[in-house]
């Protein structure tokens, strides 16, 4: 099964493209740290939710630690809102800090992200690639529900198993000008996610309109860095960044 993954650099491609060029499955950033929202994700889940298109997601991490890795899990979860995304929930892990980091941090770091994950009820995975990160964490010494997304690109899969396998960075959907990054099934547990894994039930971003004060605040706080979207939407996760930006005020004045 093939699908592809996407962020707010792949902003204008609508996913009914991604569906009619014969994808099965889309993952999307959603968060970034513990204070940025991709600015393409609610637009995404909104189509993919009419859509019924199966979707994963996942936060770019800049944890270096067991602790930053749960706080990140956790706004991930704010933001999320308990709504589904039955392809997993993964951990992108490929800063250099973080490859830096000792083999037992490093592994500490991805099982607390697991933990946070699950804990929200959906299925966790970590996302490297297989010439940095898996040459020093075995898919092996992690959780056994997590999800493992090995990014190797060239047409060779990788010599370790995994769940889903990045294929590489040059994909073309038709009537898109750029481009996306490729994926494939690589384990049976991650094609039945995909199978079974249309949405039931509408997350706030696919239902409700923009709130203008919002957005004014939400502009605000992205030029600041505290908010990387402005859709309008309020979410826990976006009251948790207000507070954020309120109390860098408050230190600046």
């Amino acid at each position: 099964m093939n699908g592809v993954d996407i962020s707010h650099y792949q902003k204008g491609l609508a996913i009914r493209q991604i569906k009619d060029a014969g994808k099965e499955f889309a993952v999307i950033k959603l968060t970034e740290g513990v204070r940025l929202v991709d600015s393409a994700a609610f637009g995404f889940y909104r189509e993919a939710y009419e859509l019924g298109f199966p979707l994963g997601c996942y936060c770019y991490s800049h944890a270096l630690n067991a602790e930053e890795a749960g706080a990140e899990a956790a706004f991930l979860l704010d933001t999320l809102r308990g709504f589904p995304m039955p392809c997993g929930v993964f951990l992108d892990v490929e800063e250099p800090e973080q490859l830096a980091l000792s083999h037992d941090m490093l592994l500490e770091l991805v099982r607390a992200w697991c933990a946070g994950i699950r804990a929200g009820g959906y299925i966790p995975g970590v996302y490297g690639s297989a010439g940095t990160l898996w040459s020093r964490l075995r898919p092996d010494e992690l959780p056994e529900d997590c999800l493992v997304w090995v990014a190797k690109w060239g047409g060779v899969p990788p010599a370790l198993p995994c769940d889903l396998w990045q294929t590489g960075d040059s994909g073309h959907i038709e009537g898109y000008s750029g481009c996306v990054d490729t994926d494939r099934t690589g384990s049976e547990r991650f094609a039945e996610l995909v199978e079974g894994g249309s949405p039931t039930k509408p997350h706030a971003a696919a239902t409700a309109g923009p709130d203008p004060t919002v957005m004014v605040l939400q502009l605000l706080m992205r030029c600041s860095g505290c908010w990387d979207t402005t859709d309008g939407m309020p979410s826990a996760a976006f009251f948790s960044a207000l507070r954020a930006f309120t109390d860098r005020l408050e230190a600046d004045r």
